[in-house]
C-alpha cells in the first residue's frame, strides 16, 4: 500500500499548490487597485469592482462590489454599420439594497473610432 507519488501526481500537487497560494496575491491586487477588468473585443467586457461611497443623510458609508458585462446586441466591428451594446450592472452593497442597472447605446465608426449615437432602438 506505500506507493511513491507518480510524476503526474506530483505535477498536479505542485500546480494545485500554486493555485492556491495566488489566490491571496490576487485578492491583494484586486483590494490595491479596486477593480478587475478583461477586454475580449471592442464591445464586449466585463469588469469587477469595489464600490466605496458617502450615502444618506447622516453620512453614512455604504461599500459592496459591483459586477458589469457589456455584450454586442446588433451590428458588427469592422461593416461600417452602427453597434449596439447593452451594459448590464448588478451591486451588491453592504448596507443598502441591492440594485441592477441596464442600458443600450449604439456606436458609429467615425475617422477618430466610434462615436456614440444615442440609446437602442
Amino acid at each position: 500500500m506505500n506507493k511513491p507519488m507518480t510524476r503526474r501526481g506530483c505535477v498536479l500537487g505542485v500546480l494545485l499548490w500554486a493555485l492556491v497560494m495566488t489566490l491571496p496575491l490576487c485578492a491583494l491586487i484586486f483590494a490595491i487597485r479596486g477593480e478587475v477588468a478583461w477586454r475580449r473585443g471592442p464591445f464586449t467586457e466585463d469588469r469587477l469592482w469595489i464600490v466605496r461611497t458617502d450615502e444618506g443623510s447622516r453620512g453614512e458609508r455604504t461599500g459592496g462590489l459591483a459586477y458589469s458585462s457589456t455584450r454586442v446586441t446588433s451590428g458588427r466591428a469592422g461593416d461600417g454599420q452602427p453597434i449596439c451594446a447593452r451594459t448590464s450592472i448588478r451591486f451588491w452593497l453592504w448596507r443598502s439594497e441591492d440594485e441592477s442597472v441596464t442600458y443600450c447605446e449604439c456606436y458609429q465608426a467615425g475617422p477618430g473610432g466610434y462615436q456614440a449615437t444615442g440609446t437602442c432602438p
